[in-house]
């Protein structure tokens, strides 16, 4: 069959499509989603979709801002009129799976350009699909972020082309994403000069990555926000901390590498994303050098591209056959266990999602109050985990905290005195108490029961309970 590689491709990607919209919509539905970051997402795009542009109400101000005085990724704003035929997180989820999904058709493209081959091609891009690394983003909630996968992929296949007006396209949708991405795109301007001796398409690359940093982390997000970055605060102590930065740096370079190895023939290519893994690795919040969160998906972009050059400099360096397919061989193997210890799916791996079912009474619960609430105008505070349900409205309140705060070092004092309070500007506060068990949760909720403003009004046995300001 002349075109069955092609075919395969495109039936991978449909697979990785339809499963991974069906996991990551019933992970919300299960309660496995949370504020940080569908819910905040959710309400960014539904305000954006009722004509209030990028507007999110912020925990910390206690009020409704833009969503650039937090992040630059005005990408999301792309979503809102979908919300017009459907209102929903699952517009979101589904829209990011398949986003990324395409990824692996950018893969296929890039390598067939440079390796021209059609079987090595279609390996990568299922390689691509059933990365970890790739499959854990795209179930962890929805990020803006996590969609450069795929535009820095294409924006490679086009630079190849030298289809600088297509090229540029995708540069540009990447920089709607978030920004940092343009220390990428200035380290991506500087390859381009340097390695691949485009030099006005380099130069330009390079300054527009450059100004476009600058532009949003120092003027942008300060200006909406009345003050610098919030994430200044991730980067302190770095000699105090630089034993376990090179300790950390390590072992996660070898975790996101170890799989793609043919990536080390083309060192200069890995390069590209140096900001981005720098940015990971010396930050102080843990979670940007998991494998279970969003912060890796710049990167996978470079790994792939370095992996078929790499596999092409192999190919040249090493004359040999049997040893090249021994190579090649290991290469399948070592992707094989590296599913089986990190990826989510499928059944035989050592740690695969389980969204369990949430019992009738309390689905039933969460439905029949989306539907009490469903005035855009009331103002809602609940639990993280219920946040995904209640975030189509323009005023929001998460109750509880960021757990996320515990690895940046903030004592549980400041938390108590920082984020208590902020529930009592909702009308209605929504509880599953099955997130506030954790003994410093239990003090958010103790809080709220012994509130002469707040009187109970419901509550089932499923542990869903709801109170209101009287």
């Amino acid at each position: 069959m002349k075109n069955k590689f092609q075919i395969l491709l495109w039936l991978s990607i449909l697979f990785f499509i339809v499963i991974f919209s069906y996991l990551s919509i019933r992970r919300y539905k299960t309660l496995n989603s949370y504020y940080y970051d569908l819910g905040i997402m959710n309400q960014v795009v539904y305000n954006t979709s009722q004509d209030r542009f990028l507007e999110m109400t912020n925990q910390d101000l206690k009020k409704n801002v833009s969503r650039l005085a937090i992040h630059f990724d005005p990408i999301l704003a792309l979503f809102a009129p979908f919300y017009k035929i459907y209102e929903g997180p699952e517009v979101l989820l589904i829209g990011q799976v398949i986003i990324l999904g395409l990824g692996a058709l950018a893969v296929f493209l890039i390598s067939q350009k440079v390796l021209k081959k059609n079987l090595i091609s279609l390996v990568f891009s299922l390689t691509y699909l059933f990365y970890f690394a790739i499959q854990r983003a795209v179930l962890f909630d929805f990020h803006a972020v996590t969609l450069t996968t795929t535009f820095f992929l294409f924006a490679i296949y086009f630079q190849e082309l030298k289809k600088w007006t297509w090229f540029y396209f995708f540069i540009f949708l990447t920089l709607l994403t978030k920004e940092h991405v343009g220390l990428v795109v200035f380290f991506l301007g500087i390859y381009l000069f340097l390695v691949k001796k485009e030099r006005k398409t380099g130069i330009i690359t390079a300054i527009l990555g450059l100004i476009f940093f600058f532009t949003t982390v120092y003027f942008i997000i300060p200006y909406f926000r009345g003050g610098e970055h919030f994430a200044t605060g991730y980067f302190i102590d770095i000699k105090s901390r630089l034993p376990n930065i090179m300790k950390d740096g390590i072992n996660y370079a070898k975790l996101m590498i170890s799989p793609l190895f043919y990536s080390l023939f083309s060192p200069l290519t890995l390069l590209i994303s140096l900001p981005e893994w720098a940015i990971n690795i010396l930050s102080i919040n843990s979670n940007q050098r998991s494998i279970y969160f969003h912060y890796n998906s710049i990167i996978v972009a470079f790994l792939f591209y370095s992996l078929i050059l790499g596999y092409k400099n192999f190919d040249k360096i090493i004359k040999n056959k049997i040893i090249k397919k021994l190579f090649f061989v290991i290469f399948i193997a070592v992707n094989i266990y590296s599913i089986y210890l990190y990826n989510p799916i499928p059944d035989f791996v050592k740690q695969p999602v389980n969204y369990k079912d949430i019992d009738r009474t309390k689905s039933e619960s969460i439905k029949s109050w989306v539907n009490k609430l469903k005035d855009e105008n009331i103002k809602v505070a609940t639990t993280p985990k219920l946040a995904p349900f209640f975030t189509n409205r323009r005023f929001y309140y998460n109750f509880l905290y960021d757990s996320a705060f515990a690895s940046m070092g903030i004592t549980e004092y400041r938390i108590i005195k920082d984020e208590i309070n902020k529930y009592r500007l909702a009308d209605y506060v929504i509880i599953n108490k099955q997130e506030v068990k954790q003994r410093l949760n239990n003090k958010f909720y103790n809080k709220l029961k012994n509130d002469v403003d707040y009187q109970m009004i419901f509550f089932d046995n499923q542990e869903i309970e709801v109170y209101k300001k009287i």
